[in-house]
């Protein structure tokens, strides 16, 4: 019997460190449960944002001064988005927002700074759509100079602020701003 007892002792020291090794691992699993999902590395020259990324482009790059038709060598810089997209986001909402700085509209024919960005936004959903992005995907909206990077206190501060901004974001993500 002595063998029989060993036996039973060394199973049952085995099923109590099997427990505590299967409640380990409980509580691993609820760790990792708990920790947030990590972003995924963005592409390059985009930036990674909660739900996707982003990518900003001045607006020098792509429009001449009060004007919301994209120079040619803008279609460069767009095609590589576009690329992008079709490679990296293929699954993520397309949204453009047009900026401007605070100076108001004076010669260029637009009613205020809020027409003009959402036309050079609205000019580039446009492009992206001939590039075959999904139009169900693609969403332009113009901020005018209400959401600046920079004070519009100076004329580099100025042109920081004129761009238009691009994000790629998951579309059951919310995209409130704080």
């Amino acid at each position: 019997m002595n063998d029989l007892d060993a036996a039973n002792r060394d199973r049952d020291q085995l099923n109590r460190r099997l427990a505590g090794t299967q409640q380990d691992l409980e509580n691993a699993k609820a760790q990792l449960a708990s920790r947030p999902e990590p972003m995924p590395e963005p592409a390059p020259g985009w930036t990674a944002v909660p739900g996707g990324a982003m990518i900003a482009i001045d607006d020098s790059v792509l429009f001449g001064s009060g004007k919301a038709i994209l120079r040619e060598e803008a279609k460069r810089t767009l095609d590589g988005i576009a690329s992008t997209i079709q490679g990296e986001y293929a699954n993520k909402d397309i949204l453009v927002f047009g900026h401007t700085d605070d100076r108001p509209i004076k010669k260029s024919g637009w009613d205020d700074n809020w027409q003009l960005s959402s036309e050079r936004s609205l000019a580039v959903v446009r492009y992206l759509k001939e590039r075959g992005i999904n139009p169900d995907r693609l969403v332009a909206a113009g901020c005018g100079e209400h959401r600046p990077r920079a004070k519009n206190d100076t004329e580099a501060n100025r042109f920081s602020n004129r761009r238009v901004e691009i994000f790629a974001i998951d579309p059951q993500s919310r995209t409130g701003r704080r």
